[in-house]
């Protein structure tokens, strides 16, 4: 009988291959086989299924997808219809080089960020973490990758200004053949996933830049894809982005980027005899099954708001200049707006914001009226800046004794005071954080 050493595993090779196939990294992998001589002789029996159950616990049921992605080839064949079919989905089992397992988890975790965007605003505003269900989930994710290869393929930098000014008619034309002809490959329900994840990615860019000043630039922008979406939505603007394709943004109108997705769609729906998506109707419907708090209220007025209205996990989307949070006349008491800045902090941090709006819901006093506003509640935005703006003041007031500051006699006209306004000494001599004792409150 033969016995095992004392350093090997007590588990036969199926087990060790079954475990290994539970990795959610690469690098845990990589780990596991470093340890055991075990799992090493096991993974060196089976690296390609091995490794490709690893790759799908990153990526999930999209596998397909993204890697395609990572392994189309550059630069892409110029016929539209061999750069359509190159590289198919339908991969089988492989070993992967270090690059393309660090492209894969890199994709992976901006993919899984936009999700959590998309969630956000999209199914359930009460959770920063994706609340897609399974389906939901492959269909955005899908769509996603496929819209990452379309940028890929077609990228906003490619060409400098002096090339774009060199395109002709014919070559513009020729390129938005290649467009079409990558996006018709896909059936038609899948083909609206993508659409509708387009949309969504077009919303971030619009809401984050305060709007576009023409579909022009909105063209461009999208050809930054998903990863330009997610550096826009957590940098709340465009400077992240290549600067290439930022100074297009500065230069004349160009063909090239017209309809950068919109014409390929209106070139299929046409060719397939299929009515296009309503613009009044949300895209969301090609991925979402159910959206939750749909038809939801303000906690406290009962507007009706669904996923506009604002919860701890969305406060961030909230644009606040944090003087202008001031009661009344405080907005004018230059002895006060500048440290009051100082002290809240930079609100266009998503973080920092967050943070500085849960702060006045833990505050032990409350301004009349709001004793009963929870936290957890949602409100409309007229709802929640009113909150802030009644108790910015008492905070600032608690934050200054904090520190030390004793505040002098209370100003009888308190933060409704017109003098503190233009009269710098009686700003510095009187406290006006406090409620008015004469006048009107």
């Amino acid at each position: 009988m033969t016995m095992r050493g004392l350093s090997a595993l007590p588990l036969d090779d199926d087990l060790l291959d079954r475990v290994m196939t539970f990795c959610p990294t690469f690098g845990t992998l990589r780990a596991m086989v470093l340890v055991s001589k075990g799992f090493h002789r096991v993974f060196q029996t089976h690296p390609k299924s091995i490794m490709r159950a690893v790759a799908y616990n990153i990526v999930g049921p999209a596998l397909p997808q993204a890697l395609r992605l990572i392994r189309y080839p550059h630069p892409p064949p110029e016929d539209p219809i061999d750069m359509a079919t190159t590289c198919p989905e339908d991969h089988e089992p492989s070993v992967f080089t270090d690059d393309e397992k660090k492209l894969l988890q890199d994709n992976a975790k901006v993919v899984q960020k936009l999700e959590n965007i998309y969630s956000l605003t999209t199914k359930d505003r009460t959770s920063r973490t994706s609340l897609l269900t399974s389906e939901e989930s492959w269909r955005f994710c899908r769509a996603s990758y496929r819209i990452m290869l379309y940028c890929k393929l077609f990228p906003g930098n490619i060409y400098s200004f002096d090339e774009l000014e060199d395109l002709d008619d014919v070559q513009i034309a020729k390129i938005r053949r290649q467009r079409t002809a990558v996006l018709n490959e896909y059936p038609t329900d899948e083909l609206l996933e993508i659409f509708s994840v387009v949309k969504f990615i077009g919303g971030i860019f619009v809401e984050v830049n305060g709007g576009i000043d023409s579909s022009d630039d909105l063209d461009v922008l999208l050809s930054a894809g998903p990863a330009g979406a997610v550096s826009c939505w957590e940098d709340r603007d465009a400077s992240g982005l290549d600067e290439d394709l930022l100074n297009l943004l500065d230069g004349d109108e160009n063909n090239l980027f017209a309809g950068y997705f919109s014409l390929p769609f209106q070139n299929i729906w046409g060719t397939r005899n299929i009515k296009p998506p309503k613009e009044d109707e949300p895209a969301s419907k090609y991925v979402l099954d159910q959206v939750n708090g749909a038809n939801d209220t303000c906690s406290h007025c009962a507007t009706p708001g669904g996923l506009a209205l604002l919860t701890q996990a969305n406060w961030d989307r909230q644009q606040i200049l944090s003087t202008q949070l001031l009661k009344a006349k405080l907005k004018s008491n230059q002895t006060l707006t500048f440290p009051f800045a100082q002290a809240a902090g930079n609100l266009s941090d998503p973080e920092i914001l967050g943070c500085f709006i849960a702060g006045f819901f833990a505050m032990s006093r409350r301004a009349p009226g709001f004793e009963d506003w929870e936290v957890g509640q949602s409100y409309c935005q007229p709802c929640l800046t009113k909150y802030l703006e009644e108790h910015a003041w008492i905070w600032w007031l608690q934050e200054r004794v904090k520190t030390g500051w004793v505040p002098p006699e209370d100003c009888w006209y308190g933060y409704n005071c017109n003098t503190q306004t233009h009269k710098l000494a009686h700003a510095q001599q009187k406290n006006h954080l406090c409620v008015p004792t004469r006048g009107s409150v």
